[in-house]
């Protein structure tokens, strides 16, 4: 009788949810250097694809357009960004008897998140003026960051630590404050020194925040 021979081992196969998963992330790796290069207008699917070394069906199956790639950029960064922002704004994180320094740390924060690749947050920026789709992504995040401020102000309201009348109010102004400062410094239309934007605009805040006290 015959002795079947063994068989060649194989090594373990990728499934296939993960390289979907790498794939999609090669390309907007690809997308986001081309936009960065050539500009959102410039670029075309067939660049993108050529940078991800990928048949352009091949990303079609993935992404409809260059603006479903953007906008899955969006999602994942503002998310990302928006993480980062709540986890700063747990109240156990404002204990300290002088919050200025909490204040000027997370300013910093939300301007280095929000300025990494710049060319890439100038389009997004652009979008939102243009584009619904994009303007919601934005806003609901927004809505998210300036309610885990509401409680921070609450909880600090409460304690007598800061000098405020209106949580809601107040977590708006903050927000806008901070906010639009950075789509400032983003554009690269301030012509400004960006530590001292921050610095300032850091100030600003503690001033609307607190007593003239800084144990305050």
């Amino acid at each position: 009788m015959p002795v079947a021979k063994p068989r060649p081992s194989r090594a373990p196969r990728t499934p296939q949810q993960a390289r979907s998963r790498r794939t999609r992330e090669r390309i907007l790796e690809a997308a986001v250097a081309c936009f960065e290069e050539t500009g959102y207008d410039e670029t075309t699917t067939t660049q993108i694809a050529r940078r991800a070394n990928l048949a352009v069906g091949s990303l079609y199956g993935y992404f409809r357009d260059k603006r479903t790639i953007l906008l899955e950029y969006l999602h994942e960064t503002v998310e990302e960004i928006a993480e980062l922002v709540v986890r700063e704004l747990d109240p156990e994180k404002w204990r300290g008897p002088d919050l200025r320094p909490s204040v000027r740390s997370l300013v910093r924060r939300v301007v280095d998140a929000q300025t990494i690749r710049p060319g890439v947050q100038r389009i997004l920026w652009e979008r939102f003026f243009k584009d619904a789709d994009f303007r919601a992504v934005f806003l609901r995040i927004e809505t998210r960051v300036r309610r885990a401020l509401e409680t921070l102000l609450t909880t600090l309201l409460a304690d007598g630590r800061v000098r405020i009348a209106e949580p809601t109010t107040a977590a708006f102004l903050i927000h806008s404050a901070v906010q639009w400062t950075t789509v400032r410094l983003t554009l690269g239309d301030a012509q400004v020194d960006t530590d001292a934007a921050m610095d300032g605009v850091a100030d600003l805040v503690s001033r609307f925040l607190f007593e003239s006290d800084p144990k305050m």
